[in-house]
């Protein structure tokens, strides 16, 4: 066969149709070319923002009753975890230190309106002899209480009697020395004939030795320490036979009324309201509640690991009974709850200068389209406006991803 010759004009051309061709097919393989994203889909759902905490069970009421003054404890009829009624008999404490006191001030006041009485009218010879033998029994009962005192000191510093003993014997002796001062005094102004004067001290010395003896009365009904609401004995902090110093925690009662208290840290603690929802989480059991208070202060606070946090108090109502009182739980704060809303994966949005955009898939290319964000949860953010439902967004769109630039998933 004979070849076909070619000039060399020829040659030329058909190497540059060549190039072109090959250009050409390559520039519309890379127009049809398209990015493989990651897609999201616009749907209805219920959203709310959640935070996980934990929280402590608290009693409504909880106090840690005192005792009223220095006794030796004489009885604890109660028991640690008991249920109590108000009015129950919880420590018993001695007060017979009192009971001299209250023996002294009824005598002082029986001394003061006798002397009244006597000083309102001219005295008779009888009178004054009556005075006088007031004040030699009075001098000898000081004596005598003087006397056990002193004996009782020695006792004490050989270990023969208790403290208690002592307090009560210097306590009479002192007494005895104030009613012999009284009885010598009046003795004198009887002796001086009627004195309105004297009566008018004397008058004002009985209201205030009355006024006395009603509120050491009332401290003795305070030695018999009583629960003062119906509740559980969660402590007892003395024993039987113990010397409490006034002010001293004998025990604790608690209602069984509670709330769950929580310290968030402030950055959630600003996302929080009254009212929201919380789940209480027990075990395998979840308890419904609701925020019933935020406190409005913020306290320093370290944590376990040392470091300084800033947190805030909230308290969580519910009408779970608790069996124990300081019991962690676990909570979760279901905030800003929307139901059946328009939603879509956070990681759709982008920002394009000062505006939330998402890219739409139309037609397997990527349109930027601009959108307003509503309530946001921790995954999926509520759409106002821009979408509609069964949209199909791209997740994670990269800064290089052009509006309109095609795609595919």
């Amino acid at each position: 066969m004979e070849k076909i010759k070619l000039d060399s004009k020829k040659k030329t051309a058909l190497v540059v149709l060549a190039l072109v061709l090959v250009i050409t097919a390559g520039l519309l393989l890379f127009l049809n070319a398209s990015s493989g994203v990651a897609v999201d889909t616009v749907t209805r759902e219920d959203i709310y923002r959640s935070i996980m905490d934990t929280g402590r069970v608290t009693s409504e009421n909880s106090l840690n009753l005192q005792a009223p003054g220095n006794g030796k404890i004489l009885s604890i009829p109660t028991s640690i975890g008991s249920r109590v009624k108000t009015g129950d008999l919880l420590v018993v404490l001695d007060d017979s230190a009192l009971g001299y006191e209250l023996k002294s001030l009824e005598y002082q006041i029986k001394s003061l309106e006798s002397n009244i009485a006597y000083l309102s009218d001219p005295y008779d010879d009888l009178a004054l002899e009556n005075y006088e033998g007031s004040v030699r029994i009075a001098y000898e009962n000081y004596l005598s209480a003087r006397e056990d005192y002193e004996k009782a000191r020695s006792l004490f510093e050989l270990g023969g009697i208790s403290l208690s003993e002592l307090t009560s014997l210097e306590l009479e002796s002192t007494v005895s020395e104030m009613n012999y001062s009284m009885a010598l005094n009046e003795s004198k102004a009887a002796s001086q004939g009627g004195d309105t004067d004297v009566v008018g001290q004397y008058r004002f010395q009985l209201e205030s030795l009355t006024a006395r003896l009603e509120a050491l009365k009332k401290n003795m009904e305070d030695y018999e320490v009583k629960a003062p609401f119906d509740g559980i004995v969660g402590d007892i902090y003395v024993k039987e036979g113990e010397f409490a110093a006034a002010l001293v925690p004998l025990v604790q009662v608690y209602e069984e009324k509670y709330y769950i208290e929580a310290q968030p840290l402030e950055e959630n603690l600003v996302l929080m309201e009254t009212g929201a929802a919380v789940e209480i989480i027990l075990e395998s059991a979840v308890i419904e509640g609701s925020i019933r208070r935020i406190h409005p202060t913020i306290q320093r606070v370290i944590s376990d690991l040392g470091i300084a946090q800033q947190r805030g108090i909230v308290e969580i109502q519910t009408n779970h009974e608790f069996s124990l009182v300081g019991r962690e739980v676990d909570l979760n704060f279901r905030l800003y709850p929307r139901q059946a809303v328009l939603t879509v994966d956070k990681e759709t949005l982008v920002r394009r200068g000062d505006k939330d955009c998402v890219f739409v898939v139309v037609d397997d290319r990527a349109q930027l389209t601009e959108v307003m964000v509503g309530a946001r949860g921790n995954q999926r953010y509520e759409i106002i406006e821009g979408l509609k439902e069964g949209d199909t967004l791209i997740l994670s769109p990269g800064d290089d991803l052009e509006d309109g630039e095609k795609v595919s998933y």
